[in-house]
């Protein structure tokens, strides 16, 4: 018998079916420094910094009650002028004045220059999930390629600094696996 996990489900293992991004996802170093070494052009296009209502997933990750405002950041990934990654950021807006700070003033630049620079950011173990068409992270991530696969593999853990979460979640977009391992 199938049975069909909800979509705000992620795994905290990797699928089988994800072994050709598996050297990407599994990965726990900086993604952003990772990309910058396997391409001669990297940049960050960023699409949307807002308060915006969080999914009911990201609220529980994040010790928030359900349908709350929280800051969103999305950018792409760019190597050698091709999108590679699309990364989703929320955090909570009171830690916007705190521990991530940083986060408004980002613009064009990565936030992985950020995590892994500062000694005290802790990272919390990856989940991982295949994206479907429906999911609103798939939706975001498809509006920079031009033909829609029928999955996207993602992948996200919650970083602190001071006891404030901030949940990051990275879409890999189909280019990524043009890059030398």
């Amino acid at each position: 018998m199938i049975t069909c996990m909800p979509d705000h489900y992620w795994q905290s293992f990797l699928p089988v079916t994800a072994a050709g991004h598996a050297h990407w996802l599994r990965d726990h170093g900086s993604l952003t420094l990772r990309i910058q070494q396997r391409c001669a052009a990297f940049s960050v296009r960023n699409v949307r910094n807002c308060l915006a209502t969080a999914a009911h997933d990201e609220t529980a990750l994040l010790g928030l009650p359900p349908r709350q405002k929280i800051y969103t950041r999305e950018v792409f990934l760019y190597a050698d002028g091709m999108p590679v990654v699309f990364a989703h950021s929320v955090v909570a807006p009171q830690h916007l004045c705190g521990a991530w700070h940083a986060l408004q003033r980002l613009g064009n630049h990565p936030l992985g220059a950020l995590l892994f620079a500062h000694p005290l950011v802790k990272r919390a173990p990856l989940h991982y999930k295949a994206l479907k068409p429906h999911h609103a992270l798939y939706r975001g991530a498809a509006t920079a390629l031009g033909t829609t696969p029928g999955r996207l593999w993602a992948r996200r853990s919650l970083f602190s600094l001071h006891d404030a979460p901030l949940l990051v979640t990275e879409v890999f977009l189909p280019d990524i696996l043009k890059l030398q391992k």
